[in-house]
């Protein structure tokens, strides 16, 4: 098996050794057979202004390290790591702060692609121990009242417009789905060729729904396999620029709805109040959470 797994760094810090290791411990379990097995990283570091760069070539030389001259955003960085990959290669894009489980690789090894599967995304955990919703409905107006941080979710997790939004249930095995989380999504190479890079229009978040729906819009199916397991420290780099980071959340929201939700000018202007709206709370409350001594993460 030839595995590529390519991450985008930023203030990474030394969440990014932990990342490094936990995919070394999951190789080695794993085992391999000669000249046949073979397991790359590539870290896309996005200008850092701390040492992450340094960090990775002093304690993981193995790593191949793309430093960036400039900070160009979540799905270009991934680009970079992307046009390195090779066919015959599982291409795995993950945030470094995602730790991959030890028996990780022994059960990617057993899946098969049949080819009409674009992607699959694992089963996430949170620092919390909670599965988080990383496999959901294609956004819609709706998801801003019943989607993964909504309080209606957090209140009513088990009704069915929630459930219909929110998809992740390990407990009922594979299931197709209509998007995964860019925290960890998996492919071969052939499949990010059919589909194509991320839309470096999106700086931050969206990419990933962005790509599933063009996988769909092909006629391949994206699958939520919660066989494979990672676990996820969240918000390590945003957390530095927690404001911008609500800013570019809100804007890449509004590029997919222009994108792939249009049904009118009416429909623009609710999305775009609702989006407006929704982010001068966030930003609210963000900046109340910093005067307050708070992270700020998401």
């Amino acid at each position: 098996m030839k595995v590529r797994v390519i991450s985008v760094t930023y203030r990474a810090g030394d969440a990014v050794i932990a990342w490094v290791e936990a995919l070394q411990s999951a190789w080695k379990a794993r085992g391999g057979d000669g000249s046949a097995d073979r397991l790359v990283v590539v870290a896309v570091d996005n200008a850092s202004p701390d040492d992450t760069p340094a960090l990775l070539g002093a304690r993981a030389p193995f790593v191949t390290l793309l430093a960036q001259a400039t900070n160009r955003g979540f799905a270009a960085g991934c680009n970079v790591g992307l046009r390195t990959a090779e066919p015959e290669e599982i291409v795995i894009v993950m945030n470094p702060d995602v730790l991959v489980s030890d028996d990780f690789f022994l059960a990617l090894a057993e899946l098969t692609w049949p080819v009409d599967v674009a992607v699959r995304g694992p089963q996430i955990v949170g620092q919390d121990e909670a599965v988080e919703q990383s496999a959901r409905a294609f956004p819609t107006l709706a998801t801003g009242l019943f989607g993964r941080t909504s309080l209606l979710a957090r209140a009513l997790p088990g009704s069915a417009v929630v459930r219909r939004q929110l998809r992740a249930r390990p407990e009922a095995g594979a299931v197709d789905v209509d998007w995964i989380s860019g925290a960890c999504m998996i492919a071969p190479h052939d499949r990010w060729v059919e589909v194509g890079l991320f839309d470096e229009r999106y700086f931050m978040y969206w990419e990933d729904a962005d790509w599933c729906h063009r996988a769909n819009d092909r006629g391949l199916r994206v699958r939520y396999e919660p066989l494979l397991a990672v676990r996820h420290h969240q918000g390590s780099s945003s957390s530095y620029r927690p404001l911008a980071t609500v800013v570019a959340f809100h804007r890449s929201a509004w590029r997919y709805h222009r994108s792939h939700a249009r049904a009118g000018v009416a429909q623009d202007v609710v999305a775009a109040l609702g989006l407006s709206l929704r982010a001068m709370i966030k930003l609210a409350v963000t900046a109340c959470s910093r005067r307050g001594g708070g992270s700020g993460r998401r």
